[in-house]
């Protein structure tokens, strides 16, 4: 399977789910003066629920999706970045952020553990390290970015997905012609947040409730109008 197959089949299970299409938006649409952005990080040009997104962060997000789509522009990277990852990242930690904090203390300790050998042998009362072999359907965009630079046998930092936090360690790497077609082998301890059989649906209905803000009006093209009309963002 080719990258290009590989990213589509990725967004056509994201159009199943209602969440955007990455199109643009239509010519000829009348030019707002941008939000003024005093109070927020310097680089900031949206906000979600009040969380500040920089262009620099939504950027490096975006050059994992250029591993897999590398004739796509940088305007389409962004769609990518916002629409997978972001919106639903931060939809998911305003679910229930006291058990996202005990995920998060829980995967620190976890990994201070491994990396220090005193993580008891035997059965342990926790989170036990799964197996997973794939590519980066199979992983998940996040573990699958981390696992491109690890090395090999080394615990990763603690990774945030929506509505999880993951522990990896490459077991096994197996190169392929593309990013998208480098197989890996990994073990991974998993501290979700959000209940897995209903997270999903959690955070569909957190998206809905959101509120996005545009500061910079040239960023309203790197939002896919879907998300423009459903993030109730301002006019």
């Amino acid at each position: 399977m080719d990258a290009p197959s590989v990213i589509r089949r990725r967004q056509g299970a994201l159009l199943a789910i209602g969440l955007a299409p990455f199109v643009a938006l239509g010519a000829g649409q009348c030019a707002r003066p941008s939000a003024p952005a005093a109070k927020w990080p310097p680089g900031t040009v949206l906000t979600l629920n009040g969380v500040p997104l920089t262009e620099a962060e939504i950027d490096q997000i975006g050059s994992g999706f250029a591993l897999l789509e590398p004739q796509d522009s940088i305007l389409q990277l962004r769609r990518l970045a916002l629409s997978i990852v972001i919106f639903p990242g931060i939809a998911a930690r305003d679910i229930d952020p006291n058990r996202r904090e005990e995920a998060l203390r829980m995967a620190r300790a976890w990994k201070h553990d491994l990396e220090s050998g005193t993580l008891p042998s035997g059965p342990l009362s926790g989170p036990m390290e799964v197996e997973t072999r794939g590519t980066f359907p199979d992983l998940g965009f996040e573990v699958w970015r981390a696992a491109l630079d690890a090395e090999p046998g080394r615990w990763s930092e603690v990774i945030e997905s929506p509505g999880a936090f993951h522990l990896m360690r490459v077991k096994k790497r197996e190169e392929g012609a593309l990013p998208a077609l480098v197989r890996f082998t990994i073990g991974a301890f998993h501290f979700p947040y959000l209940d897995p059989p209903t997270g999903r649906a959690a955070i569909e209905a957190a998206l809905d409730r959101s509120h996005l803000t545009l500061l910079d009006e040239s960023w309203r093209e790197a939002v896919p109008p879907a998300w423009l009309y459903r993030l109730h963002a301002n006019p």
